[in-house]
């Protein structure tokens, strides 16, 4: 039995690129069909964990700009 070589020629980009389709490998096809026990208390408490973080997050950026503008006027008070 003789093989036949399928060869594919593109052109694009002032590039000929030649394609031979006998050595393309396919991709396997996976299918996710598992069920998965998910507990809905683990999902809620890394939910409030992350508000905390936030919170506490946006406290420290308020009270950092809040010392800056005091110590920036503190400063300008001290030059007049």
């Amino acid at each position: 039995m003789v093989k036949l070589l399928m060869l594919k020629s593109y052109f694009h980009n002032n590039k000929s690129i030649t394609e031979n389709k006998s050595q393309k490998k396919s991709i396997p096809i996976q299918h996710v069909n598992r069920k998965m026990n998910v507990d809905i208390n683990i999902l809620l408490n890394r939910i409030r964990i992350e508000e905390k973080n936030e919170t506490k997050k946006k406290i420290i950026f308020y009270s950092l700009t809040i010392l800056a503008l005091s110590l920036f006027s503190t400063l300008i008070m001290t030059i007049n």
